[in-house]
């Protein structure tokens, strides 16, 4: 039957076939290894049908394959007497099988092929090149599993049957980022009248993929590295650590393409398959437990957020340009509505005093977007301190000023507006500029004079050292 399918096999190998099948004949009394028992179907539909692709794919099945599946060994071990070269992994999930298979490679005497327990998940821990499954399930689920561990260049072989077109339009649509159509062999087998289809799809490298880009996964609250990155939710330990949390759907594409050299690592869900296009190439990839994960994206993003590098704010040296913003700001989120209304308004400088929240803060950095990677940061002491260190060149912004639309504001001059609620220090407010206001309005959010302050500098023909506002 072999010959008259044009299947050649030296001695040795029909004799270790044939005792293969001696076995499978003598074990499967109640059909659990195969539920064929006339000798010609055996033949046909598992020895022919299996040795059908050892002939048509010699050249290209990979080694190790693993057999997904295996059963009672088909096709892995008709593949491996037919070519001894492969070395193949049998994957089986019933420990009955298992042991038949074990025996039946004793018995064969057979080197370079081993049996895996259990089922075939994502994250098969032995390294192979390929796959191969025989009417196992669907085409795109099995990609979807294998994608995983199979690496670029491997191939995923499927022996099917001939009405499996759907299956492979499926897996094209929802897996075309990982896996190329390479065959797909229509034929069928001799003596019979059963057609087949022998269908492989060859593994691209898809450099997006969070499984090809992990550098490590974080799966416990007990985890050093979690521990620390929960920390940089508070500024404590974002000082501690030199690094902050950046989340945000626009925010974080942002950061990755405008400064990519601070960005240190981008921490993405277990669920997540892709990461950005751009992403840099030498960034590592953090994947979390979902869990675990939420717990970092506290504005329920459900999108990767990035661990950036903090630049530690030095001493203000008292070097005024243009307009120098001092911010004594409190509430995290007016120090980060002003910082990006000032990097709107190409201010360059601005200075911390000890009264201002930190702006590497998670509510400030919401608020500020990327402002703060923009500026140039600096630090103070409080803001009587600031007062008295630059006295001559304070421009101080309080409600008992004089209107700012009617005061020439200095070439080079530090705007310094009050902490929100007490304001200014009551010895700076006389010389003061404010925002007129209609009345019966006591007075502006912080944040919001400070915009407004910034806007009429701008609008006077302030020429800012950056571009302008975007």
């Amino acid at each position: 039957m072999l010959a008259a399918s044009k299947i050649e096999l030296p001695e040795g190998q029909l004799r270790q076939l044939w005792a293969f099948h001696q076995l499978v004949h003598a074990r499967n009394d109640d059909g659990d290894l195969t539920r064929l028992r006339a000798f010609e179907s055996m033949v046909t539909l598992h020895y022919v049908d299996c040795l059908f692709v050892a002939q048509k794919l010699a050249d290209k099945l990979p080694s190790p394959l693993l057999d997904i599946g295996s059963g009672a060994g088909f096709p892995g071990i008709p593949l491996k007497i037919a070519l001894p070269r492969l070395h193949v992994i049998l994957g089986e999930g019933r420990v009955r099988r298992i042991q038949f298979m074990n025996d039946a490679i004793a018995l064969l005497g057979l080197t370079g092929i081993e049996t895996w327990h259990g089922k075939v998940w994502s994250q098969f821990p032995i390294p192979v090149q390929g796959t191969i499954s025989r009417a196992l399930e669907r085409i795109p689920v099995t990609l979807q599993r294998t994608r995983h561990f199979v690496p670029p260049g491997g191939l995923c072989v499927f022996m099917k049957g001939p009405n499996c077109d759907d299956e492979i339009a499926e897996a094209k649509a929802a897996l075309g980022n990982a896996f190329a159509l390479e065959d797909d062999i229509a034929y069928r087998l001799p003596l019979s009248t059963h057609d087949r289809r022998l269908v492989t799809f060859r593994r691209l490298d898809d450099p997006t993929e969070v499984q090809r880009r992990r550098t490590r996964a974080i799966d416990s609250e007990a985890n050093d590295g979690f521990r620390t990155l929960k920390t940089l939710l508070e500024p404590r330990g974002v000082k501690k650590d030199g690094t902050c949390l950046i989340a945000g759907k626009k925010l974080v594409p942002e950061v990755l393409r405008d400064f990519p050299h601070r960005c240190v690592e981008l921490l993405v869900p277990r669920t997540m398959e892709h990461v950005p296009d751009d992403l840099p190439p030498e960034l590592a990839v953090t994947t979390l437990a979902p869990g675990l994960f939420n717990q970092l994206d506290v504005s329920g993003t459900n999108a990767p957020i990035v661990r950036v590098r903090v630049d530690e704010m030095r001493p203000w040296l008292g070097a005024v340009q243009g307009c120098v913003l001092a911010i004594p700001f409190q509430d995290p989120e007016n120090v980060g509505a002003v910082l990006r209304t000032a990097a709107a308004f190409g201010v360059t400088d601005v200075i911390l005093t000890k009264e201002a929240a930190s702006p590497w803060s998670f509510k400030a950095l919401r608020a500020g977007g990327t402002a703060a990677l923009r500026l140039n940061l600096w630090k103070a002491g409080t803001v009587a301190e600031l007062a008295a260190q630059n006295g001559g060149q304070l421009v101080t912004l309080s409600a008992d000023g004089a209107p700012i639309d009617a005061v020439v504001l200095p070439a080079d001059f530090i705007l310094l507006p009050g902490v929100e609620g007490p304001g200014l220090p009551a010895d700076l407010r006389p010389t003061s500029v404010a925002i007129p206001m209609a009345g019966g309005t006591e007075s502006l959010n912080a944040a919001t004079a400070t915009a407004i302050a910034l806007f009429v500098w701008y609008a006077k023909g302030a020429e800012p050292a950056g571009d302008g506002p975007s």
